[in-house]
């Protein structure tokens, strides 16, 4: 009897620990308001085109202002769903933290390319093919123009600048992509005054390659000026135009 009774205390002190534990978490929970909003952008390409201001007028625009709010009524799921309706926002995350702040996690698009046809439009192509609205704020991405509608630009022109960004060189090197009227892609270079002809978007990893092995044959031997246009459009072939 008595080993039972210092364990039953044991366990009934327990128990009103748990239970007073409870009861003042879920009373002090009905206090609880949301002192601010914090936010954590992911996939940025630090052009600050999502920020703390865009998010908090977004909520305040759509009557979400979380601020002063207890934090068991914040709307999550609906503040994640207005989130994502920005153009440059992939995905939303919003949860409460233990000090009483919104914490918003957000996952950015990333723009590749730039386009600027010969319709005079104007806008990005992120990694997934979508289009982006074009903003004051520049991003430092390659420019495309000539012949680009939305469907050639998620699909043709985002196969070339994949393969342009899969080499640490060529990302590097190609500054500008034009597309003719046939739909062939020519490559402006930051170094050297030559364009790179390309053809189709067919086979591009393959061409790009032939490019490179006539640069460290080629062009080291002859110099990167004498040549006015290369193309490797066509397979097994590169065809250069000297300049007059």
């Amino acid at each position: 009897m008595k080993k039972i009774l210092p364990i039953l205390f044991a366990a009934l002190l327990g128990a009103y620990m748990i239970f007073g534990i409870i009861f003042l978490t879920g009373k002090n929970d009905d206090k609880r308001v949301c002192q601010g909003v914090e936010l954590s952008v992911r996939d940025s390409v630090s052009n600050e085109m999502v920020t703390l201001a865009t998010v908090m007028d977004m909520l305040k625009d759509n009557g979400m202002d979380p601020v002063g709010k207890p934090m068991d009524k914040l709307l999550l799921d609906s503040m994640e769903n207005v989130l994502v309706k920005h153009p440059f926002i992939d995905r939303a995350q919003c949860f409460g933290t233990s000090g009483d702040y919104l914490k918003v996690n957000v996952t950015t698009k990333v723009p590749l390319v730039r386009v600027r046809n010969d319709r005079g439009q104007d806008f990005y192509v992120d990694s997934h093919g979508g289009i982006l609205p074009c903003r004051s704020t520049a991003i430092h991405v390659p420019v495309a123009t000539g012949h680009i509608d939305y469907a050639f630009a998620g699909g043709p022109l985002l196969e070339v600048v994949n393969a342009i960004n899969a080499s640490r060189f060529w990302k590097a090197q190609i500054e500008q992509i034009n597309v003719t009227d046939k739909g062939f892609f020519e490559l402006v270079p930051r170094v050297g005054y030559h364009i790179l002809e390309i053809g189709t978007a067919q086979d591009v990893p393959v061409k790009l390659d032939r490019l490179m092995n006539f640069y460290e044959k080629g062009l080291d031997n002859v110099g990167w000026n004498k040549y006015s246009r290369i193309s490797v459009a066509y397979q097994n072939q590169v065809v250069c135009r000297k300049r007059k």
